[in-house]
């Protein structure tokens, strides 16, 4: 059994207090995983009701941020943690800008809006990590456009993560082609599980484990958050850690997903829109093969 592990850092609250105790943990059982740093600002205020039910792990400022209190800047704090990650053998890359901005955008954006984002992005984190720059692209609530896969291509990112589906694929969406591989999200989320029946927080990480036994070609990539796995639901990902190494399984960053490919032989399969079962909004999704 092979599990990647996709961690997302959506806010000030998750890059201060998630992303360290993630670290700690992923150290205590010697397994990489794939860190994406946004580096725009914390919005979470201009949301408020997600906000509100978010407020336990994302703190209690976070519900005026971007209204009644300045919008943090999310940058410089990314950049050390990246740093740290980077350092500590994990592989790092970018969430793009502003979380709760892409997430609401991202979908109907332009090409001019996605390049400036995108490339800006780049540079803010180039310029911290001149050495090896950002490897990877991860979007927030799995969103893309077709003017993301066009920059992806021009901003040399070896994969991108930002659909959910099957198997590693070359995406085409509404006629642009990207020739970066994207590893997509196999496994359902907690929040997903959660709203599945007979499923509750006691057997969540049981339900997880069986969804994990479904083979895949290239294993299976589960995608987390520093705010929620790093916060109220550590001891889950504890107990998932632990069932997914037993009995010689592995846990690894999207970087291992990707040496073990060979690029030039996946197929290319056409983006969908889709809301997953458990879910409660639209997300790209890996659709049909199509001929390369």
């Amino acid at each position: 059994m092979r599990v990647a592990l996709r961690v997302e850092v959506h806010t000030l609250h998750g890059l201060g207090e998630g992303v360290p105790r993630l670290m700690r943990l992923f150290s205590d059982y010697q397994v990489r995983a794939s860190f994406f740093f946004p580096f725009g600002r914390d919005l979470s205020g201009r949301e408020p009701l997600s906000a509100w039910r978010a407020r336990r792990h994302i703190g209690r400022a976070a519900l005026l941020y971007g209204t009644l209190l300045p919008a943090p800047r999310l940058g410089e704090q990314s950049a050390r943690l990246m740093r740290l990650a980077a350092s500590n053998g994990h592989d790092v890359g970018l969430l793009g800008g502003s979380p709760l901005l892409w997430r609401r955008r991202l979908a109907n954006a332009g090409d001019g809006w996605v390049a400036a984002q995108l490339h800006a992005a780049w540079r803010a984190c180039n310029d911290v990590m001149p050495d090896q720059g950002p490897a990877a692209l991860a979007t927030p609530a799995w969103q893309t456009a077709p003017a993301v896969l066009g920059a992806v291509n021009a901003e040399r990112f070896r994969y991108t993560s930002m659909t959910r589906g099957r198997m590693p694929y070359l995406p085409l969406l509404q006629g642009v082609r990207s020739d970066v591989v994207e590893i997509p999200t196999t496994l359902p989320t907690v929040d997903e599980m959660l709203r599945q029946p007979g499923v509750d927080t006691t057997n969540v990480h049981e339900y997880l484990y069986a969804e994990s036994q479904h083979v895949r070609p290239a294993g299976h990539v589960f995608s987390l958050t520093a705010e929620r796995e790093g916060g109220d639901r550590f001891a889950l990902l504890e107990k998932l850690i632990v069932m997914w190494k037993g009995q010689e399984g592995s846990v690894r960053a999207l970087q291992d997903v990707l040496h073990d490919l060979q690029p030039s032989t996946l197929p290319r399969h056409q983006v969908g829109w889709a809301i997953p079962q458990g879910g409660d909004a639209y997300q790209a999704t890996q659709s049909i093969e199509v001929p390369a």
